[in-house]
């Protein structure tokens, strides 16, 4: 009888083990098709600003809003992946400023000024690194701490001012925006690998799924 016992427990010990291990295998498996969308939407790579070439193999395309505290966060992830496949992928930023942040199209518009003189990832890395102190700021502040950084930058300060002022960039930003909302974008960051929407747990996940779809 004691033996049967044992046997049985044993039996036990090895199925609860099974199964355990099964779920784990389902959670794992379940876990990485999540991360990515199976349907492949339509992008117009033709606009953003970008970084490598048109002939890469993956284009990662970022929605993001320079007020965003989730879009800094994600910001040494996003270089992280361009440090590591390097001419393999083209990182694209389109702009998505949300409209409870008070500065996201401003920040929009002086990161294009700052394009225009050859300079938006400058711009785009200040603005970022910058984020807690202006984002506290009044309306009049920030405009002189916008300039401060174009200064810094030697980008043309009346060509910063009139661009935050007077909606020289509003059409260009207003693109993006329509583009995000046909694509059913509705927070920040939004990522897209190769027009498939990405579900990230962690930012930190951008380097390997990125390196799975250059395995395709």
């Amino acid at each position: 009888m004691k033996t049967e016992t044992k046997v049985l427990g044993i039996i036990l010990l090895v199925t609860v083990a099974l199964l355990l291990g099964f779920v784990f295998f389902l959670g794992k498996s379940s876990n990485s098709s999540n991360n990515i969308s199976s349907e492949v939407l339509q992008i117009d790579y033709s606009k953003g600003q970008r970084i490598g070439s048109d002939s890469a193999k993956v284009r990662l395309v970022e929605f993001s809003d320079f007020q965003c505290p989730a879009c800094r966060s994600a910001e040494p992830y996003i270089k992280q992946v361009i440090s590591s496949y390097g001419d393999n992928v083209q990182f694209i930023y389109r702009h998505f400023p949300l409209p409870q942040h008070q500065f996201g199209k401003k920040t929009a518009y002086l990161a294009e000024a700052a394009g225009e003189q050859g300079k938006f990832w400058q711009m785009h890395e200040k603005i970022f690194e910058t984020q807690d102190s202006w984002s506290k700021m009044s309306g009049s502040d920030a405009d002189s701490y916008f300039l401060k950084l174009a200064k810094e930058l030697e980008i043309d300060e009346s060509k910063a001012k009139e661009a935050m002022e007077g909606d020289v960039y509003k059409t260009k930003i207003d693109e993006d925006i329509a583009e995000g909302r046909k694509l059913r974008i509705n927070s920040t960051p939004t990522f897209f690998l190769n027009g498939k929407k990405l579900n990230l747990q962690s930012f930190a996940d951008l380097n390997t799924i990125v390196g799975e779809e250059l395995k395709k």
